[in-house]
């Protein structure tokens, strides 16, 4: 049993033998944690009672603590330790890190589920004496005792003495929340999407040893919407990676109480099989909605809680998308009425990108893939479009306002991180950077009857008559002559 507690290095929870050396253990002793955490609660249990030893011959005798002779009739328990008629104990499984850390945990659990209290714990006052980085639980009667810290970080610990020492290492699991650009396949803190877009993200949790309890929540803003988890991946450095099997982890979307959009619940025994390095990422998804805020930050927020009830830092990241003003006037810049558009994604040909008319009925959005687009109707000579995407794209005039000519080509715009907004003054285009269209209005023919044809009338008839009359002053002249 000395040599099962030497073995107890990078592990959540530990059993830490408190011994004398004399031959009956009749002394008391104490544990000494190294370098706790501030806001940490650490709680200790004797579940050996160490009758006597020999640190000579390395000889020692531990009988069942009477709290515990339950948890080592089980079949768990009894994987690791047999106990004889007397009740004295004996380690049977394996002499190694690996199984040492599993039953501590398994020990654990069973305390908590059958409601086994602490001999001790650094909540009870004078129990846990602080001093600097070091707190003491002192005054006590040796034995074998499981040792658990609310932030799961413990660690190392070889004693054969009375007085044990151990390290808490209170590193604590920190997260790494990321989307993806679609349109570079990078992932980042943020990125650019269309209404009615999938959206994906992934959420890297950074395992400290003595994972418990983990817990990752996920906070979606108005504009999002959660289509599901699509795979976990357990990554161990050096070994690769593995897709882990859905039933380690429980997705919850209802019963929810801190505000959150879901929740990944994992296993303690998937818990149990990670350790500090190893990384776990939730891939998941979620469609950027109508509700979506225009050109501002619609934020997705992750944390992860481990432990009692300890929870990581959050992390943020941010979709945009945005929208354009379309303005539709005449060569002088007066607005205009009665024209109706559509837009595609290249030049001539490729395809329509549909759009839809908004609850307002002034405002279009893009519409989702299940949605029946419409033409945009340009009334008062401008129209707000919403919901797209930084990309180039293409107007064409469907139809032409009455008395103007039509665009001889579709008409090119390029979104990029920002709207395109336009400004107006008494009507008139102003300012601005919004989609401009001209359509310029055609010249008017001269007509049979109208003014131009009564002008020739009357100059060609002034000249019929002032030659007639030449001609008859000439012939009345030639009259004279006679």
């Amino acid at each position: 049993m000395k040599k099962l507690v030497s073995l107890l290095t990078a592990v959540l929870l530990v059993l830490t033998l408190v011994s004398s050396v004399v031959v009956f253990a009749e002394d008391l002793g104490s544990i000494t944690i190294n370098g706790i955490g501030e806001d940490a609660k650490y709680d200790i249990y004797k579940i050996l009672d160490l009758e006597s030893y020999n640190t000579a011959t390395g000889v020692y005798s531990y009988m069942i603590n009477t709290k515990w002779s339950g948890f080592f009739e089980t079949t768990a328990a009894q994987a690791y330790v047999t106990v004889d008629e007397s009740g004295y104990a004996t380690w049977v499984a394996a002499d190694n890190d690996a199984t040492v850390a599993a039953f501590a945990k398994i020990a654990l659990a069973y305390a908590k589920d059958n409601g086994i209290t602490a001999d001790k714990s650094s909540e009870t006052p004078g129990d846990f004496v602080v001093t600097g980085t070091t707190g003491k639980f002192s005054d006590l009667t040796l034995g074998y005792y499981l040792v658990d810290s609310s932030v799961g970080a413990l660690c190392g610990l070889t004693t054969t003495n009375p007085n044990a020492s151990i390290n808490a290492k209170n590193g604590t699991p920190t997260i790494d929340k990321q989307v993806k650009e679609d349109s570079t396949e990078n992932w980042g803190d943020s990125n650019t999407a269309d209404i009615g877009q999938t959206v994906e993200f992934r959420t890297t949790i950074n395992v400290h040893a003595g994972a418990e309890n983990y817990v990752l929540h996920d906070k979606m803003s108005a504009g999002l919407t959660f289509k599901g988890v699509t795979a976990v991946e357990h990554i161990v450095p050096g070994e690769g990676t593995t897709i882990v099997d859905p039933a380690e982890y429980t997705v919850k979307t209802t019963g929810i109480t801190d505000g959150c959009t879901f929740e990944v619940v994992f296993s303690q025994d998937f818990c149990n099989s990670l350790e500090t390095n190893d990384k776990v990422i939730v891939y998941y998804n979620a469609m950027l909605n109508r509700n979506a805020l225009i050109s501002s930050d619609n934020p997705n927020e992750a944390w992860l809680e481990y432990g009692e009830e300890n929870f990581s830092t959050h992390d943020t990241t941010n979709t945009r998308t945005f929208g354009f003003d379309l303005v539709k006037t005449d060569s002088q810049n007066v607005l205009i009425d009665g024209a109706e558009f559509k837009i595609y994604d290249a030049a001539t040909g490729g395809s329509e990108v549909k759009v839809v008319l908004m609850d307002d009925g002034e405002t279009y959005r893009r519409a989702r893939e299940d949605e029946t687009g419409v033409s945009i109707v340009v009334k008062d000579g401008k129209v707000r479009v919403v919901g797209f995407d930084n990309g180039t794209y293409y107007l064409e005039e469907t139809v032409t306002p009455t008395g103007y000519n039509k665009l001889a080509a579709r008409q090119k715009f390029i979104i990029s991180d920002s709207n395109l907004d336009a400004t107006f003054n008494d009507g008139i285009f102003s300012t601005g950077s919004g989609v401009h269209v001209v359509n310029k209005s055609g010249s008017i023919l001269p007509e049979t009857g109208g003014t131009g044809t009564t002008l020739f009338i009357v100059i060609g008839g002034a000249v019929v008559l002032m030659a007639g009359v030449l001609l008859f002053a000439k012939k009345r002249m030639s009259q004279i002559a006679e």
